[in-house]
């Protein structure tokens, strides 16, 4: 090869990358990047701030990523909707509502979707299926305190005989269950949960970690409905301590602070 020849093929190997950014090609996203987004789009829903939800939701859609991550991104993007679809619900919420152009449900039909997505990347993956399930079932009025639906549902009952030790399958599960105010049972479903996420091992980088703030809410709200304030406070306050910003559980806390005990 002459010094012509050789220039020109350096030439092209410099400019070829700079021709596929032109184009629109970028790198995968590490894994820590991935992390970042999903950290910021739980803390938008701790926050109750369904417009954050729905931009980070649009930024996870966004990331270009490879091998396991892309069943994740998947699998994020299922539990983000699901997310946006309880806030969505709150009598409140119209005019986000109205600024995000979408509804319970079409975030709930969302949610269906990027679980399917997932679940036909990585099929062994326990508690999309309990996303799908609850999702597929959803109703705006049945956000926490239960649907038998969710429970009959075929990718429930998949979740369940995949990973019934999974504690977001429990928590899902428990979710479903429907029960009447004060109903003890709710409370032993609750304790059951949290007792499985104390027990879980830490999530590894780019696994799902969320559900054990949101158990220990829920079963202070449990507690709350009981009349059991010192017990409510006690679990308001260890979920706060998970989740400094969680709205849900800074009201339910005010709440049990105001009761005598």
């Amino acid at each position: 090869m002459n010094c012509s020849a050789r220039v020109a093929r350096l030439v092209g190997w410099l400019v070829l990358p700079l021709l596929l950014v032109a184009a629109g090609s970028a790198p995968a996203a590490s894994t820590a990047e991935f992390d970042d987004v999903v950290a910021r789009l739980q803390f938008a829903f701790f926050t109750g701030d369904s417009r954050a939800l729905d931009e980070m939701l649009r930024e996870l859609a966004n990331f270009e990523v490879e091998g396991a991550l892309a069943a994740a991104k998947s699998y994020q993007l299922a539990y983000g909707y699901w997310k946006l679809a309880q806030l969505l619900s709150d009598p409140q919420s119209e005019r986000a509502q109205a600024a995000i152009k979408t509804s319970p449900s079409k975030a709930a039909k969302s949610c269906v979707q990027h679980a399917r997505d997932a679940i036909s990347k990585d099929p062994r993956m326990a508690d999309i299926y309990a996303i799908e399930a609850v999702c597929d079932t959803f109703s705006p009025s049945l956000t926490t305190n239960g649907s038998s639906a969710c429970l009959r549902n075929k990718s429930m009952r998949t979740a369940v005989t995949l990973g019934g030790e999974n504690p977001r399958v429990q928590f899902i599960n428990a979710m479903c269950s429907p029960d009447g105010e004060g109903d003890p049972a709710a409370i032993e479903r609750w304790r059951a949960v949290v007792a499985k996420f104390e027990a879980a091992p830490p999530s590894q980088p780019g696994k799902p970690d969320w559900g054990h703030a949101e158990a220990l809410t829920l079963l202070g709200q449990c507690y709350l409905k009981r009349g059991e304030m010192v017990a409510a406070r006690d679990v308001l306050e260890r979920a706060l301590v998970l989740a400094p910003d969680y709205r849900q559980a800074q009201k339910l806390l005010q709440t049990a602070a105001s009761r005598p005990r």
